[in-house]
């Protein structure tokens, strides 16, 4: 349905867009804007910007801005009403009632709605007499029923049919539960059945707390013991991480995240003290995990068996430094700091042999714990001792050569230059080489490692005269000046920029309007952007009166030149049809009095308003 614009206004005025960012950025404050990593590309600098004042973000990397509405539609994959009813939900702001269909609606909205109806569904379950076996497990395992309920965990009962049946009466259809991954549809007749029977679930979310998925562990022989929802709409495995929206505001605060593997583990963990721990759902780390922690903290620490430590290791640190999109550049600036800074530090902490989170915290306690973490190391190094080290055990002059040359490709794979450097001093005094020859070996591998960036990352706005965006910026900011050109505009040509139109348009048609409401009157990603690009500015020095005088002159004189060319060209068709050489004096008279006043005119040039000063050379009374 169409949302007025005070309900959207009422929205916008009620959703704090740092919080609602924060959820999926770490961002710092800059000033009166806060900064973070972009989560719309990759980068190692932050670009992204949000203004609270204004209620907008922008990314000077990659060019993407809008309001909530827009952050909430990109970073979901939301269309436009379920973004606006997404918002007025966790905002309390009350909708219009909507009948019949939703349209725009991606689907995702739905079953978002089924995926909560389950989780309620099997959280009653578990507390029931059904649930006994599973409460009698997690008593088993040292799990407190209160970091049961923190976590939402479930019970999945005995039976083909019990969620279905549930379902029915919630009007929920066999197809929904199918398309969420709840059902399975059988094979052989028409309908369905429930897929997690006779399980102790444990719900996933995403980072705004909606669960996405869930893990289903059996008690006795079942196989597979762990049975994990499908891929489906709301979730793809290797993106998320578990507990991550638990976690999050401990990884913000201590800059830091603590890597399970396993549910339990994580759930141990959260139970004696260390809430800034998530787990890797079952898989192995993935470049998608690594990046929605790198948004979040600085250094990552996750926990291997002392016994496998080093292999295990290795192996995931060689994973970790794969050649990237990103490119790898930590060359030396002129300042003598490296570039690119930014970059996700991941150390291991070992456990004793037989050990993981879970049985440790049990049996030794969580201040034995923090030792481990407190002397983990970096994951590199484990990568560093195996370059060292020959595979086939061999020494002297030749295996210390293709050693150097392991070490040297191993440095010019790793994004943190402060780290390469130091690894480069260890590996040089255990080599017995000049650091220096090793560190100019590792930048020339580097180069022809590096590779060019994604092309599925978000493309900038196209450039735009910058005339034309100071004049759309000054409309932006002075009512004054929507009085004087909004009107002129409406007769001209300009702006011929397709984007900064459409923001030109937007203001003919609300001219009382804020800027920032703007937001939801513009039809196109681009458009929002540039509008983000345009309000992220400081333009207070601007003196509006000045201006507006250059820019009228700017549009007159536009609006006589094209009267000059039509009468000219008048002139033309006249002489081609008649064949008569003489122009029309009426005609003639009209292209020269236009043509004067050009003239006149062009003695002043336009204020820069990105500079605050008129650059003007001649007086129009010249």
């Amino acid at each position: 349905m169409q949302y007025s614009q005070a309900v959207l206004d009422d929205i916008r005025a009620a959703v704090d867009i740092v919080d609602l960012v924060g959820r999926f950025v770490n961002l710092r404050k800059a000033g009166s804007h806060w900064k973070g990593l972009c989560p719309f590309h990759a980068e190692k600098t932050p670009s992204f910007t949000v203004n609270p004042q204004k209620g907008i973000f922008h990314c000077f990397g990659c060019g993407v801005g809008g309001d909530a509405f827009g952050f909430v539609m990109r970073q979901d994959r939301l269309s436009f009403p379920e973004a606006v009813r997404a918002l007025a939900k966790s905002a309390g702001v009350a909708l219009p009632d909507e009948h019949g269909a939703k349209s725009g609606d991606s689907g995702r909205e739905e079953l978002l709605r089924v995926m909560e109806l389950a989780g309620r569904f099997y959280v009653d379950t578990l507390w029931k007499p059904a649930g006994e076996r599973a409460r009698a497990y997690l008593d088993q395992r040292g799990i407190d029923a209160g970091i049961a309920r923190h976590f939402g965990l479930g019970y999945a009962p005995e039976g083909w049919d019990s969620l279905l049946t549930c379902m029915k009466a919630e009007k929920v259809p066999d197809e929904a539960l199918i398309a969420a991954g709840l059902a399975v549809a059988r094979e052989n007749r028409p309908g369905a059945y429930d897929r997690f029977r006779g399980r102790l679930l444990f719900p996933i979310r995403d980072l705004q707390g909606r669960v996405v998925a869930f893990g289903g562990r059996g008690f006795g022989d079942e196989q597979p013991k762990y049975l994990n929802s499908p891929e489906t709409p709301l979730y793809t495995k290797g993106n998320l991480l578990y507990a991550a929206d638990l976690a999050r505001p401990t990884i913000q605060s201590q800059n830091r995240a603590l890597l399970v593997e396993g549910y339990v583990d994580c759930m141990m963990a959260h139970q004696h003290g260390f809430t800034g721990t998530v787990a890797a759902l079952g898989t192995a780390f993935t470049p998608a995990q690594l990046a929605l922690l790198r948004r979040y903290c600085d250094e990552v620490i996750t926990f291997f068996d002392a016994d496998a430590a080093g292999q295990k290791a290795a192996a995931r640190a060689e994973e970790l430094l794969e050649p990237t999109g990103r490119g790898m550049a930590w060359a030396v600036n002129r300042s003598g700091a490296f570039e690119g800074a930014g970059t996700l530090r991941v150390k291991v902490a070992l456990l004793p042999a037989g050990h993981d989170p879970d049985t440790f915290l049990r049996t030794v306690g969580s201040e034995a714990f923090s030792e481990r973490i407190a002397a983990a190391r970096s994951i590199l190094a484990y990568a560093l001792d195996r370059a060292l080290a020959d595979p086939d055990g061999a020494t002297g002059p030749r295996a210390r050569t293709t050693a150097f040359a392991r070490v040297a490709l191993m440095l010019a794979k790793v994004a943190d230059g402060d780290e390469a450097a130091t690894l480069s001093r260890e590996a040089a005094a255990r080599l017995g080489v000049d650091p220096t020859q090793l560190w100019i070996e590792a930048q020339r591998l580097q180069t022809s490692l590096r590779t060019p960036p994604a092309q599925s990352q978000p493309t900038a706005p196209t450039s735009m005269p910058p005339v034309e965006r100071d004049l759309v910026a000054l409309l932006l900011y002075s009512s004054e000046a929507r009085t004087e050109l909004l009107d002129p505009l409406a007769r001209s040509d300009e702006p011929s920029h397709a984007s900064l139109r459409a923001i030109v348009d937007a203001l003919r048609q609300r001219p009382d309007a804020t800027p920032e409401s703007l937001m939801t009157d513009l039809p196109t990603d681009e458009a929002r952007s540039v509008l983000s690009s345009l309000l992220v500015e400081d333009r207070e020095s601007i003196d509006a009166r000045v201006s507006i005088g250059q820019f009228q002159r700017r549009l007159e004189r536009s609006q006589r030149l094209r009267r000059a060319r039509e009468v000219s060209q008048a002139i033309a068709e006249t002489q081609a049809k008649t064949g008569v050489a003489t122009p029309v004096h009426a005609e003639l008279m009209t292209l020269h009095k236009e043509s004067a006043v050009v003239y006149e005119i062009t003695g002043g040039v336009a204020q820069s308003l990105e500079h605050g000063t008129s650059t003007s050379t001649r007086s129009s009374d010249e």
